[in-house]
């Protein structure tokens, strides 16, 4: 999940100019789980007032306070609806996207713009993208899957290292259904941060190679930070899943197919 990250990508300075109509556009059906778990350790037990004055006497004893036990606090949050993905131009293997969240808790569609560079690294023009726009946009880079023959157990690396964060994502092409391959992706974050969260990441992904784009995907990553009396636990899980594609005639006929029917 590397572009859980807002990083920078080598854009040119020329950016192509804005266009009414995209170059292509990719809708999908999303849905997204985010939930926290924070427990809260005390030693428990009873301990004497620090503030009372030593009493004496015979039979007296110093007055005592009961620490709180543990706690825990737990919360969710669902985000289910389309993402839409227009490309509106490229440059110099740069893919410049906007991205269209329907969400059906929100009030309104939410829209912004990305840079995606060849091997997925995104940068968002927005300080809020969705989890889901985070781990599908790494998949439109032109050079995304970096393998020569494209081969089951083939593997690369998209990593990135710098004095903030140590990310490592491996993506594995674990077998092929037609022009379609099966990846595996295993990503870990490291954040150098006193009050940083580590993460880990692992995706089940549907690719089509040929025309650059995801199909499906199921992902799970899990953060967690510890301090000497808490644990925080995140855990997110995305699933996604293409119904459309301006790009894709097989796409474009079974859309057609499914509304002729139900004429």
């Amino acid at each position: 999940m590397i572009a859980m990250l807002v990083l920078a990508v080598v854009v040119s300075s020329a950016s192509p100019a804005p266009q009414a109509t995209p170059m292509r556009e990719v809708v999908y059906k999303v849905s997204s789980l985010h939930r926290e778990d924070l427990a809260i350790e005390t030693y428990g037990g009873q301990v004497a007032q620090p503030n009372d004055a030593p009493m004496t006497g015979v039979g007296q004893s110093q007055p005592v306070a009961s620490e709180a036990g543990p706690t825990a606090k737990h919360s969710a949050s669902l985000q289910e609806g389309t993402l839409t993905v227009d490309v509106l131009g490229v440059q110099q293997d740069v893919i410049r996207v906007s991205v269209t969240e329907n969400f059906k808790n929100s009030s309104a569609p939410v829209t912004y713009e990305a840079y995606i560079a060849p091997n997925g690294l995104v940068r968002f023009m927005t300080q809020e993208p969705s989890s889901i726009a985070r781990y599908m946009l790494p998949l439109f880079g032109t050079k995304f899957a970096a393998s020569q023959t494209l081969n089951a157990g083939d593997s690369w690396h998209v990593d990135l290292k710098t004095d903030a964060v140590d990310v490592q994502n491996i993506f594995t092409i674990s077998g092929q259904d037609g022009n379609i391959l099966l990846l595996d992706e295993r990503e870990t974050v490291k954040l150098n941060a006193a009050r940083g969260m580590n993460y880990n990441t692992y995706g089940k992904l549907k690719y089509k190679p040929s025309l650059l784009v995801p199909i499906a995907g199921d992902i799970n990553e899990k953060g967690s930070r510890s301090t000497m009396d808490s644990v925080d636990t995140l855990t997110t899980t995305v699933h996604f899943e293409r119904v459309s594609d301006t790009l894709d005639t097989s796409t474009r006929l079974r859309t057609t197919a499914v509304v002729t029917t139900k004429k």
